[in-house]
């Protein structure tokens, strides 16, 4: 099945697989597909073929020789990686931070100051000399998540941590001069602290990894120092407790599978796709629902307060419920199941907007 995810549509690669822009999700060329796999399938060497891969998204598969075949119409969802793994984990973990370390908003505790319209990897417009190995691409992403980290305030990361952490494509999506000469003087001490001899200075250009840190550093002194835009209070501990307690307390069926009582926590290890389905499908949504969904015996007013926020909150969260009851379904039969499913999906992007920022 993996051998074909890239070959759906026009977004593919790691470096677009958190794209939530439908209008963005067109279907390939099947024509074009299939005259990259024979490629693939007739290069010579390993090398050309990995060209190919990285290049088109595409493998041969022995599918290619039925005449009719056409994977941007004859695949299917690949409910346990995609949804259960992918979509549900990630909403779960990074948009509502449903664990034990919810009130930090990132994995170290440290606060986001802005965001930035960042530009994504792309190895088929990146220039050529500023191509990396797939291994490496995933740091790109971490490294544009430090520079938006807080400078000021309140758990707040330091100039000289971030140091550690900037990359050479990154300067060149942000359109930075590789000159030196404007750099702040803090920079400039920083640079001569780590480069140790006494009569260390930056240069006039840019030519070494640590040039180009002093220069993503300076363009970070330039944008907003912190940030006091408004956090949904998602993941608070009593959200957790309560969660856990309707696991506990929750009454089910003998053949139904069991999810991890202390979920959330760090002991409970990592949480398997048929957990996430039980999860999504039965415990979450009465927990949610029950928490964030029910004021007095009525839904929550649909205002901009924290009872409204938490209500927007579950309402996103809940289509994407039953987005996941629907396509973990044995099977499909009728045009209409499949119209809920793309529904439930395209409606995710839409609908409340909800993110680990700004809610």
């Amino acid at each position: 099945m993996s051998t074909f995810i890239c070959s759906v549509c026009k977004i593919h690669g790691k470096h677009q697989m958190f794209c939530t822009d439908h209008t963005q999700w067109l279907p390939r060329d099947v024509e074009e597909l299939r005259q990259r796999a024979w490629a693939y399938k007739n290069a010579q060497t390993l090398a050309e073929r990995k060209v190919i891969f990285e290049t088109y998204g595409v493998r041969w598969s022995s599918l290619w020789l039925l005449d009719y075949w056409n994977p941007t119409k004859m695949l299917v969802i690949d409910t346990m990686h995609c949804i259960l793994e992918g979509l549900v984990h990630y909403h779960c973990r990074h948009v509502l931070r449903l664990d034990a370390s919810a009130l930090k908003l990132n994995a170290e505790g440290l606060k986001y100051a802005f965001k930035w319209p960042w530009i994504p990897y792309n190895h088929e417009t990146v220039p050529t000399e500023l191509r990396l190995e797939d291994k490496h691409i995933p740091t790109i992403a971490k490294i544009q998540q430090t520079l938006c980290l807080s400078l000021a305030g309140s758990n707040a990361i330091t100039l000289d941590k971030m140091w550690t952490r900037a990359l050479k494509f990154i300067a060149h999506s942000l359109e930075l001069s590789m000159s030196l000469s404007n750099v702040d003087q803090f920079i400039s001490s920083l640079y001569v602290d780590r480069k140790n001899p006494e009569n260390s200075t930056l240069p006039d250009t840019a030519t070494q990894k640590n040039h180009l840190i002093a220069l993503l550093l300076n363009w970070r002194l330039k944008q907003p120092l912190s940030s006091n835009a408004y956090i949904i209070s998602t993941g608070t501990p009593e959200t957790l407790l309560h969660i856990q307690k309707v696991i506990r307390e929750t009454v089910t069926p003998s053949w139904l599978n069991s999810v991890p009582k202390d979920f959330g926590e760090p002991k409970a290890g990592s949480v398997k796709a048929d957990e996430w389905r039980t999860l999504s499908t039965l415990y979450l949504p009465i927990a949610l629902t029950t928490l964030w969904g029910d004021n007095n015996g009525l839904a929550p007013a649909d205002d901009e307060s924290d009872s409204g926020h938490l209500f927007k909150a579950l309402e996103h969260t809940m289509v994407l419920f039953q987005a996941t009851v629907i396509v973990s379904l044995d099977q499909i039969s009728t045009l209409l199941d499949m119209f809920m499913i793309f529904s439930c999906f395209l409606g995710l992007s839409s609908h409340g907007g909800v993110s680990p920022l700004n809610g």
